[in-house]
């Protein structure tokens, strides 16, 4: 019966942290009655990196204070409670009419999303196949990412359609439901008692630095190409590649013993995928490539190399600097499998021992980094930017390089026993899948 368990709280943990992943990732858009306008579209794109950064902090806060309780239940009824608000506001917003309530709808929609993966981090993360049944899901953004024929997208950049979909949303609602009710009698109760919780702060000071300090950058960079687009802006490129390995390493640090490496592979990993860049594939490819994020994070269970990881970020940022995503389909389905196969080892690698740093490393990937702010021919209709630019390209590979000193930095001044902050009890982690 535990197994079956296990197998019904994964296929709940995986369809949540996919919903939640692909609502940080994309704007809300609830609405299909002719208020599609210029002016609303970019208000809402405009929120989509705002709204990312705050979800991190939520979700980190959460996971903090589900993990206290030490209660799974509490985790699984504070999921099922933001899935719930997040349908609620889906359907709400049918009838939304401005622009003003669309982009607040958004970051309703994001915190659902950020309520959601943090309670679910905090207790499945201790579990091996809840937990990497989550952490597939939570990555799987990378193939949701533009399945306009899965999600029934519109091409049309000035259409509004519903993103997520209700039936996705639906569906983890239903999954939550049940694991929350088998569940119900699974406590863990404090050994001696308490008149208060001591909650660490630490993970939460972690989320708001990396988040915020990285929003500031990029929002910063985005202006001085708005300002003067045609210009090469090297130095304000490296800037922000400086600023996000300054933060991610204060992040890292902030975090109990080696669980920091998770934030220097998301950061990694985010500037590698977004210098490739996305293109449109079928819907079904979506289950190959979940399929590869899975085989990938088994593979990095078994076998954990930060150094090997490193060297498949390296290899995704040259190719963004040889290539672009209209070279070739062939060419772009490679690197897409291997994107995954690499975003799979990532977490396979990473082993969070505590689960809000794991939360954490998850939420980063939804973070902008320098590389999604730069004009892009296909995402900003821009006619006078070159069709392949090497610059995406070298400037994830600054910020692959950088985390990689940081990753030698973090090995020298932390041992490796496995650490766990106090007050809270050894956990499960990936390594036991």
């Amino acid at each position: 019966m535990r197994r079956v368990g296990d197998i019904v709280d994964a296929t709940a943990a995986f369809t949540g942290a996919a919903v939640a992943g692909v609502t940080l990732f994309l704007p809300v858009t609830v609405s299909t009655r002719g208020q599609a306008t210029s002016y609303r579209i970019a208000g809402l794109l405009n929120s989509v990196p705002r709204s990312a950064a705050l979800g991190v902090i939520v979700a980190v806060a959460v996971a903090v204070l589900v993990t206290t309780t030490k209660r799974p239940l509490t985790g699984w009824a504070t999921a099922t409670a933001a899935a719930l608000a997040q349908l609620i506001n889906h359907f709400a917003g049918r009838h939304v009419a401005t622009a003003e309530m669309l982009t607040t709808q958004n970051y309703i929609d994001s915190i659902c999303a950020a309520v959601l993966l943090g309670g679910l981090g905090a207790v499945v993360l201790r579990r091996p196949l809840p937990g990497a049944a989550f952490a597939v899901g939570g990555v799987g953004f990378f193939g949701f990412g533009d399945l306009a024929n899965l999600l029934d997208i519109n091409p049309d950049p000035y259409a509004v359609l519903e993103t997520p979909t209700r039936w996705m949303i639906g569906a983890a609602l239903a999954l939550l439901v049940i694991s929350t009710l088998h569940n119900w009698k699974r406590t863990e109760e404090p050994k001696t008692p308490q008149m208060a919780i001591a909650l660490p702060v630490t993970p939460i000071l972690a989320a708001m630095v990396l988040a915020l300090v990285v929003l500031a950058g990029t929002e910063w960079l985005g202006r001085q190409y708005s300002k003067l687009p045609a210009e090469s802006h090297a130095i304000e490129i490296g800037i922000v590649v400086a600023a996000t390995i300054v933060s991610a390493t204060a992040a890292a640090m902030l975090l109990p013993g080696r669980d920091g490496t998770g934030v220097y592979l998301a950061v990694s990993l985010t500037a590698a995928v977004d210098a490739v860049g996305y293109a449109v594939r079928p819907g079904w490819t979506s289950a190959v490539l979940i399929a590869l994020t899975a085989a990938g994070l088994f593979i990095g269970s078994r076998m954990p190399s930060t150094a090997l990881a490193i060297l498949f970020l390296i290899g995704i940022t040259v190719f963004a600097q040889v290539t672009s995503t209209s070279s070739g389909t062939v060419a772009f389905a490679v690197i897409s499998g291997i994107i995954a196969l690499t975003a799979g080892y990532c977490c396979g690698t990473v082993r969070p021992h505590y689960p809000p740093g794991g939360v954490l490393a998850l939420t980063a990937l939804y973070l902008p980094s320098a590389v999604s702010v730069m004009p892009d021919r296909v995402k900003d209709w821009r006619e006078d930017v070159a069709v392949h630019d090497a610059t995406p390209g070298r400037t994830a590979l600054a910020i692959v390089i950088g985390s990689a000193i940081g990753l030698i930095m973090l090995r020298k001044l932390r041992p490796r026993c496995k650490p766990q902050p106090k007050g809270q009890p050894e956990s499960e982690s990936l390594a036991d899948i």
